[in-house]
């Protein structure tokens, strides 16, 4: 419409322009402006609660031979300093469910979400622990996404402010992404890219140094469909075949393998062989799982189309035509001021409602003697340091600090000693002060029974805090580390066979 507008105010069009001719091109001029007022990115629309749910893949949250399990993790794990698995205490900052814009949740069969924690990472949302070949699930949420999308352009730009980690074998080697940014074209091809970090981890433990950090692509995407709320898409992966991918197996129909870059970066981490197919039915277990993100769209104002003064010349000694005089806009009369309150008036205002402190275990699970209790407590004051004690003899289980909503979730081991009979859990202030308690009961043969009167319903925000300890399901027997109740000598032997099996079947994907 520019052009119109540039040529219908050339010299030759201004020589014919006068008395109604010129009252008819100003008509068209100003319905020309009209038309070009409306963008030509009137469906582009922004986006601030953009939210990103992904498992990755099936192998990234699955049982492990070694180290219990393949885990996600929210924010950016510290350096261990050797290829071992986590401890509760090592890396710093070490195992979160939640940091920042990111939280991780491990659905439940019933059709919810469970919040793991350092000791039931391992575990399904139902408490079942994992095993090679089975996975937790595992959804990673970055929330707060900011960019601008067009649903009919089909377009849309999205960025993301928070990192997390993924552990395989307990964490003997890891990598972090932070940052990521979502880019669809009109075409509808995209990538989702990141910061990428990490340790060059060997398999046999014997090195370890940190990984220059980069920018790679954690998906491609084809055939993407923008919508107005959100965008759900599978990765590119069948038929990708990175070069630096040297055991590819294409026997599957269905092979296939991450983005090139990403698996060079692999290369490094020593999980290069588990994002690709390396055997022959594990494409199931290592494609991506489909990508999810949801937004809220706010369509950018219009601006309100206006007609341009014209100041076409007229006949030799005319003067030039001028707009009509500006009529102002109506204003209040003068002297009239605006309505305000009355005087003296507060504003009317909503007294905010405190939840009263809650705590609980999320089921009336039966443990042992031993295992972890997981406990999930909110209504407390914020960023509060708080003491975990078992009565009637005080015993301090461990410390916690509540996250900027009052909550927390962690887990604490109830003693080997402790009587049978009845006791309480209490989370205690600086000076003694229970402020919420839980009453349990430890049965003679050392089963801890939850009492159902004080259960409550499980907090599902909140970082993740541990004291220590491994949850196994209710069952010791079942844990992931099958040494326990071994002797110091037998968990060498035993912990030493094991990552030789562990060295081999890597060995043999690769």
């Amino acid at each position: 419409m520019e052009t119109t507008r540039m040529h219908l105010s050339s010299p030759r069009t201004r020589r014919f322009a006068a008395g109604a001719t010129a009252v008819a091109l100003g008509a068209t001029i100003a319905a020309a402006a009209a038309l070009g007022a409306t963008p030509a990115n009137a469906a582009s629309a922004d986006v601030t609660d953009a939210a990103l749910s992904w498992s990755l893949s099936n192998e990234a949250n699955a049982g492990a031979y070694f180290g219990g399990c393949n885990f996600l993790s929210a924010g950016v794990a510290g350096d261990t300093g050797a290829s071992a698995p986590w401890t509760a205490t090592n890396p710093t900052p070490g195992y979160a469910a939640s940091a920042g814009n990111v939280s991780i949740a491990y659905p439940t069969g019933a059709g919810g979400t469970s919040t793991p924690t350092f000791a039931t990472k391992c575990q399904t949302g139902d408490g079942v622990t994992v095993r090679p070949g089975t996975t937790t699930a595992g959804v990673l949420t970055l929330a707060a996404g900011t960019g601008t999308v067009d649903a009919a352009a089909g377009t849309a730009d999205i960025a993301w402010d928070g990192g997390f980690t993924v552990g395989f074998y307990g964490g003997m080697t890891y990598w972090s992404a932070e940052d990521p940014e979502l880019h669809v074209a009109a075409d509808g091809t995209g990538a989702l890219t990141a910061t990428v970090s990490g340790y060059a981890a060997s398999r046999d433990g014997g090195s370890w140094a940190p990984l220059t950090p980069r920018t790679v692509h954690l998906a491609t995407l084809t055939d993407v469909d923008v919508t107005s709320s959100g965008i759900t898409v599978s990765p590119d992966w069948q038929g990708v075949e990175p070069a630096s991918a040297t055991s590819l197996n294409k026997t599957n129909a269905d092979w296939g393998s991450w983005p090139a870059d990403f698996v060079d970066f692999q290369n490094e981490t020593g999980q290069s062989s588990y994002w690709y197919t390396s055997g022959t039915n594990d494409a199931a277990a290592k494609k991506p799982q489909p990508i999810s993100i949801a937004w809220t769209a706010a369509e950018a104002p219009t601006p309100e189309p206006t007609t341009p003064v014209t100041t076409e010349p007229a006949e030799p000694g005319t003067p030039e035509p001028t707009a009509e005089p500006g009529t102002p806009e109506p204003t209040t009369e003068p002297g009239t001021p605006e309505p305000t309150t009355e005087p003296g008036t507060p504003e009317p205002t909503t007294a905010p409602t405190t939840p009263a402190p809650s705590i609980s275990t999320g089921s009336s699970t039966t443990f042992t003697v031993g295992d972890a209790v997981p406990l999930r407590a909110d209504g407390l004051p914020a960023a509060t340091e708080y003491s975990i004690v078992l009565h009637s003899d005080p015993v301090v289980l461990g410390t916690v600090t509540t996250d900027a909503d009052g909550a927390f979730a962690t887990s604490v081991v109830i003693p080997a000693d402790t009587p049978a009979g009845a006791h309480t859990i209490a989370v205690e202030s600086s000076d003694g002060t229970a402020v919420v308690s839980l009453a349990i009961t430890v049965t003679a043969d050392g089963a801890v029974v939850i009492d159902p009167v004080d259960t409550t319903t499980a907090v599902t925000t909140g970082a993740a805090v541990n004291t220590g300890g491994t949850v196994s399901g209710g069952n010791a027997a079942a844990s992931a580390l099958p040494w326990i109740g071994l002797s110091a000598v037998g968990v060498v032997a035993l912990g030493s066979v094991a990552f030789i099996a562990y060295r081999r079947r890597v060995t043999q994907q690769d």
